[in-house]
């Protein structure tokens, strides 16, 4: 019999918690008395399977014989398992006296195996290096080292680690660590109101929680890092608070004093499906290729082999005018992360000027909110570009500009006639930042963007109708009639939300549309000389 005939190694690959794990968890986190982190479980718990499996793997090697050691001596008819031989037991049949001026008197032993063949080894060597030997090493090295187990598959471990703890009723869990619930201290409802209050005082600046224990002079004992960890139980547990701290940060704030844009989508983010929102599955397209930055796109969720140093975003009308960025693949590494969370707070620094203001990541609608201010202070027009890069700490992003080639320059411009019609006309605009030529849209903040948008998201609009109507708008200064496919997303997404692919498909499947190279179209004349302006 062989041990690994007996002993399965583990597949970490496919690793997920047993009963008797989460019982081992429990009372490593009893005697620990303070909450523990993902990775110290782990490192707990495979050292505790890596002791089990190798008590096992012992016992049977030890029902196979003595180890070889060369130090030790051995008679004839003894039983002995080599593990440098893949654990092979051989049968002494033979001694005599070993000859090697350079060592002490030592012995010569003669072994026979079961497949016939005898080999001789030397005994009662107590220098020999095979004597620190540890006999499972001819079996599974690399599983019966912790180090290497989690430098291999520490990841996957600890992400089906954190997904199994999650679904443990017996232990809460908040950034990152971990303790039984029946083990936290109870909190008296009054400092919960306390709370409350001094939260109320910082306006909707988020508090961690150490901070809230001043503010309330909660009670304080030795085991500081369990009363946090308590009181962190009891505001989740109150449907007042709300925890928005990225990874490694614990936040907290009221559900109340939250902006309205993170509570709910802004309004020209929210998208209404058309019949071409999923009629696309033939059509390529890159938006990127083009400078459009929009998180309806299909692939704009995918990840680069390598994280960017900075992302160059062209701002698009709805996210100017909601004061957001979306959250593209390519930036998941510059905004700060949660494992608690789908919206949580982190600070943006304006390079130009150091100073820093708060911003919000809203990861399950995949958008980032708080630049309002700062659009409008640095006259950020929809087709800007502006630059966001990594910042010295996990919870910062730096914002700036990047500069114009001219102070001045030739855009096109939104304009209302007296009956509250959107025209485009290419004027001379003052601008503080590099821009895209096709979509850049020089606008003024007006009431009447609110009512064209009202008037263009109804249910019943017509979709095609509208694009054939900023077709025309867009093409008036226009002779030849035509326009590229970015001139017409970006005054599109002006009066009514539209993705990439949808809107190309739309283009493509309407025979008033004729389709030229590089993603320009023209307008049949005809039907557009019939179509009514957009009001």
């Amino acid at each position: 019999m062989e041990p690994n005939q007996t002993i399965t190694q583990p597949d970490w690959t496919k690793f997920s918690l047993s009963s008797s794990d989460l019982d081992f968890i429990y009372n490593y986190l009893l005697e620990k008395e303070t909450p523990a982190s993902t990775r110290e479980i782990a490192e707990a718990m495979i050292g505790e399977r890596i002791r089990v499996q190798r008590n096992e793997l012992m016992k049977s090697i030890s029902e196979l014989g003595k180890i070889y050691r060369p130090a030790d001596s051995y008679q004839p008819g003894d039983q002995v398992a080599f593990p440098k031989l893949a654990n092979q037991v051989g049968t002494v049949i033979e001694l005599r006296k070993g000859k090697n001026p350079d060592l002490p008197e030592f012995s010569v032993a003669k072994f026979r195996f079961a497949d016939g063949k005898e080999k001789e080894f030397a005994a009662g060597v107590e220098t020999h290096a095979l004597n620190q030997l540890d006999p499972l090493s001819a079996f599974y090295p690399d599983f019966m080292d912790l180090n290497g187990t989690l430098k291999k598959y520490g990841k996957l471990i600890l992400k089906s680690l954190r997904r199994d703890l999650s679904r443990s009723e017996e232990l809460f869990g908040m950034s990152d660590y971990w303790f039984p619930t029946a083990l936290l201290a109870d909190v008296n409802p009054g400092f919960l109101n306390l709370a409350e209050a001094a939260m109320e005082m910082e306006n909707g600046v988020p508090l961690s929680t150490a901070k809230i224990l001043e503010m309330i002079e909660y009670p304080s004992d030795s085991n500081a890092a369990l009363t946090e960890f308590s009181f962190n139980y009891a505001l989740k547990q109150d449907e007042r608070f709300d925890e928005v701290g990225s990874l490694g940060k614990i936040l907290w704030t009221l559900y109340s004093l939250e902006p309205e844009d993170v509570r709910k989508v802004p309004l020209t983010l929210r998208h209404r499906p058309s019949a071409y929102s999923t009629n696309h599955e033939e059509i390529e397209l890159d938006p990127t290729e083009y400078l459009i930055h929009d998180e309806l796109d299909e692939g704009s969720l995918e990840q680069p082999y390598a994280s960017p140093d900075h992302f160059d975003f062209c701002v698009s009308y709805p996210h100017w005018k909601a004061g957001t960025l979306p959250l593209l693949g390519a930036t998941l590494d510059i905004f700060p992360s949660s494992t608690e969370t789908n919206h949580y707070v982190f600070n943006f620094v304006d390079e130009s000027t150091e100073d820093t203001f708060m911003g919000w990541v809203i990861r399950d609608e995949n958008y980032v909110c708080g630049l309002k201010p700062w659009y409008r202070a640095n006259k950020i027009i929809p087709g800007s570009v502006i630059r966001i890069r990594p910042g010295e700490t996990h919870d910062q992003v730096l914002l700036s500009k990047i500069p114009p080639r001219s102070s001045k320059d030739w855009i096109r411009t939104a304009q209302f006639d007296a009956k509250g019609r959107l025209f485009f006309e290419t004027r001379q605009q003052h601008v503080s930042t590099a821009f895209d030529e096709r979509l850049a849209i020089h606008v003024e903040n007006t009431p009447q963007l609110d009512v064209l948008w009202e008037n263009h998201n109804r249910q019943d609009i017509q979709f095609q109708r509208l694009i054939r109507q900023t077709f025309r708008e867009i093409t008036r200064e226009n002779p030849q009639g035509i326009i590229h496919f970015s001139e017409l997303y970006a005054g599109l997404n002006m009066m009514h939300r539209c993705a990439p692919k949808e809107l190309l498909a739309a283009l493509l499947e309407d025979e008033n549309i004729t389709p030229l190279s590089n993603l320009s179209f023209k307008l049949n004349p005809v039907e557009g000389a019939e179509e009514g302006g957009n009001g």
